[in-house]
């Protein structure tokens, strides 16, 4: 048999002993499985579609305090406090932390080393609220469809604050107590256990209580809600209950005005009434 009748007895290439030619460029490395995307905030819809979110004014209220003070005068721990009221803010518009809750555990602990007096940590923690409150405002008056109407200043060195109680001067009651209802649901699932998580380490240092007054963290977010936006809103509340009780925010509204009548259960004013009306319009 010649050599060319072997290479019909040849068996066919297999396809794995095939050669694999060589890739153009080395494959992307895949990313892991735990590099999770932060999910978008479940209160996108407070922001605007477009500009700057509502904290940025805060943001710049923080700077200017900040530079309004000179520099011999101005500390170190005055500084750090800044610089927590600059990542707790976002929070008030329905933004996540930009960093983990032990991060910002870490920052208050600093905060409250580099403070000389520990008496002074509730005033610079009310000045941060009501800063966010203030962008708590500003997505009601968004929410309305309003621009914000501000407060007068006290003084040249004073920011303008907008005002909750021209709201109901430039939109009709139906709409305001209807965005309230929204903001209600925005301050007291993601703010009020947020801010909570952040100041924890007020227990460790003894302060988690304002004085005689046992103020803690969780009443000071409502407190200020409550006289920055809830007070000057209390006449469309009592509106609303006589003439809108069918309307879709009553049961956030009556929840609302319950835990804030709460904060002080001996007062049977008009926060009292006004939750006892509310309820009693739920029931029917």
């Amino acid at each position: 048999m010649d050599g060319g009748s072997y290479e019909g007895l040849r068996s066919p290439p297999r396809p794995w002993a095939q050669q694999t030619p060589p890739l153009p460029h080395s494959p992307r490395t895949p990313q892991s499985a735990y590099a999770l995307r932060t999910p978008q905030s479940a209160y996108t819809a407070l922001r605007p579609p477009n500009g700057r979110p509502a904290a940025h004014s805060s943001l710049a209220a923080l700077e200017a305090k900040s530079t309004s003070t000179p520099m011999h005068v101005r500390g170190d721990g005055e500084d750090k406090w800044r610089r927590l009221g600059a990542r707790i803010l976002p929070v008030f518009t329905g933004d996540r932390l930009p960093c983990t809750i032990e991060e910002c555990n870490e920052v208050v602990r600093s905060c409250l080393r580099s403070s000389e007096q520990l008496d002074q940590v509730w005033p610079e923690i009310h000045g941060i609220l009501r800063m966010g409150m203030a962008s708590v405002v500003r997505i009601l008056y968004r929410q309305c469809n309003v621009a914000p109407q501000y407060e007068p200043r006290a003084s040249a060195q004073t920011v303008a604050m907008p005002s909750a109680a021209l709201l109901c001067e430039c939109a009709r009651m139906d709409v305001v107590v209807d965005a309230l209802a929204g903001v209600w649901e925005l301050v007291f699932s993601h703010v009020l256990p947020t801010i909570e998580g952040v100041f924890l380490p007020l227990v460790q240092f003894g302060v988690a209580t304002n004085g005689a007054r046992s103020l803690c963290v969780r009443n000071a977010v409502l407190l200020h809600f409550r006289d920055s936006i809830v007070v000057p809103l209390l006449p469309a509340l009592d509106e609303g209950a006589r003439t809108l009780w069918r309307a879709a925010w009553l049961p956030s509204c009556v929840h609302m005005m319950t835990v804030l009548a709460a904060l002080n259960p001996s007062d049977r004013g008009q926060f009292y009434q006004t939750a006892r009306a509310l309820s009693c319009m739920l029931q029917t």
